[in-house]
């Protein structure tokens, strides 16, 4: 399946043999746009994420997506593929914790 994942790593070499990811499919890339309008808003640095390119993201970008994903944990509650956006933001949360607490990045992998 298309789409992004986000790997903790500290270096590509890492990131590519790492084997625990958070999967943002595409189908809920697809709905989160739909539902937002504007690529450019409160999620945006999420949304505009080159869904076949690499990205690392950093300290302060970490932490900008940890509010993100309290934000969409908080909007997208009522219909059954808001659970599904529940389920990435809370599982990619996590992995932006983890990334603060043991001092490494986030690396936004496309297929």
């Amino acid at each position: 399946m298309c789409g992004i994942q986000f790997i903790l790593a500290t270096t590509y070499k890492e990131a590519y043999k790492e084997e625990t990811f958070v999967e943002f499919e595409e189908g809920i890339h697809s709905y989160l746009l739909k539902k937002e309008k504007d690529p450019a808003n409160k999620f945006g640095l999420l949304l505009n994420l080159d869904m076949y390119g690499e990205t690392i993201l950093y300290r302060d970008e970490i932490k900008q997506l940890i509010g993100i994903c309290e934000g969409l944990i908080h909007t997208y509650t009522k219909e059954d593929k808001d659970q599904q956006v529940r389920r990435f933001a809370k599982d990619l949360k996590w992995l932006c914790m983890e990334a603060i607490q043991r001092k490494k990045h986030v690396f936004a992998i496309g297929d």
